[in-house]
């Protein structure tokens, strides 16, 4: 907590976490692609410690940023986050059905992810001089066009995953500036909708039982604690109305694209999502091998390099998006318990800077930074488990992947930035 209080003193416990976590993922990666010795995976390591070093050096440049300047920069940075998105557009390298990078001095580069950055550094300028609230509808006119630009861009790729980074980033930082639980509540309720009214549609697919009226048990509770919670606080009557009307119409969409707009073959896509076994040698193969890889490590692991899942290639994108079901495979629940306890180590970390640093700018840098390495984490162990479905979100500091590596290093140096210079602005 000293160090914490301490102004100007450097987080060696931050960074000490994100560099054994980069350690951690340049051997790992090693591990994932060493058996290719020709081809595009050969000795990607070294490309990878290349990315690394060149991260440790843009950590190096922005914590001797001064705060004004990032903050006086920042609608600017926003500004070229969408240019290159649009770039994307008119000429984007298209890999494995999808548009996502572009070619800079020779260099592919994704800019869906420098975008996070410039979404993070646009939100925080103007949350920190500006208050929000669900009870005053247009406060939301000008964040929502800050999201939602970015947000209709990479969705277009496609890229779902990073598309829904921009919206779930911003919920945290909505809250710290001064957003309620039950504003935000109200908010989520129509995504809570649609997953209680689609996981029954899911579940009785291709069962031999039907729930019929059941179907719609869980979403009818859900729907009544709305009204009782409505109620109770009694809100603004636009509240009221639009609270309902969103949940109803979510419902009512989920509903009306299954029966009628969905194919066999689409539906059995998502299904797949939730239930791998339903399409074991398509849809559901990377979860199915992703959970075998982990469970087969048990406690301590098979060894370095000794993993059959990742060496024999059972595994796909085993150096990208499940890395971590190599570490699981190797490492053992011991492994990914020390890694995880890394990521909570940068995460944790960041959030305590709220406490005491006073600059709201900062402040909302710092949320936003912890909301976005913590919904990587969450959502890309999870995916390996079979607990979510397969979004492409790549895992901070352990996937492969320049891009990416950059923008956790930016992340990483804007909270070593908060305590290392004068945020008296």
């Amino acid at each position: 907590m000293y160090e914490l209080r301490k102004k100007g003193h450097f987080d060696f416990l931050l960074f000490a976490s994100a560099f054994a976590l980069w350690v951690f993922g340049i051997f790992l990666v090693y591990s994932a692609t060493h058996i290719h010795e020709s081809g595009p995976l050969a000795g990607i390591y070294k490309q990878q410690i290349i990315w690394v070093a060149m991260a440790l050096l843009i950590i190096i440049m922005i914590i001797s940023i001064p705060g004004r300047i990032i903050f006086n920069a920042s609608y600017l940075f926003y500004g070229f986050s969408l240019v290159l998105l649009a770039m994307v557009l008119v000429s984007g390298i298209e890999t494995k059905g999808a548009g996502r990078w572009i070619n800079v001095a020779g260099f592919k580069i994704q800019p869906s992810e420098f975008a996070k950055i410039g979404l993070l550094l646009a939100l925080s300028k103007y949350l920190s001089e500006n208050k929000v609230s669900l009870y005053h509808i247009s406060t939301f006119v000008i964040p929502g066009i800050l999201i939602l630009v970015p947000f209709l861009l990479v969705l277009k790729q496609p890229d779902l995953g990073t598309a829904l980074v921009f919206i779930l980033m911003a919920l945290p930082m909505f809250y710290w500036a001064g957003l309620t639980l039950l504003e935000i509540f109200f908010i989520i309720s129509p995504a809570i909708s649609i997953a209680l009214a689609g996981i029954p549609l899911l579940l009785s697919y291709n069962s031999e039982s039907s729930w019929g009226i059941f179907e719609s048990v869980p979403w009818g509770i859900f729907f009544l604690a709305l009204i009782a919670v409505l109620y109770i606080t009694r809100p603004p009557i636009f509240i009221w109305i639009g609270s309902i009307l969103a949940n109803i119409a979510t419902t009512t969409v989920v509903t009306i694209l299954w029966g009628s707009v969905l194919k066999d073959y689409q539906k059995m896509r998502i299904i797949s999502f939730i239930n791998p076994q339903e399409d074991p040698f398509g849809a559901g193969y990377q979860v199915i091998q992703s959970k075998v890889a982990i469970g087969s490590g048990h406690i301590w692991g098979k060894g370095y390099l000794q993993g059959t899942q990742s060496r024999l290639s059972f595994l796909p994108e085993q150096h990208t998006d499940f890395i971590f079901s190599v570490l699981g495979e190797q490492f053992g629940l011991v492994g990914c318990s020390i890694v995880i306890l890394l990521f909570l180590v940068v995460i944790v970390r960041g959030l305590m800077l709220t406490h005491y640093v006073k600059n709201r700018f900062i402040n909302l840098l710092a949320t936003g930074c912890a909301a976005i390495l913590g919904f990587h984490v969450f959502v890309n162990i999870a995916m390996t488990v079979g607990l979510m479905p397969v979004t492409g979100l790549p895992l901070p500091f352990l996937s492969y992947g320049g891009s990416f590596t950059i923008t956790v290093a930016v992340l990483v140096g804007m909270l070593l930035n908060a305590r290392i210079t004068n945020q008296d602005f």
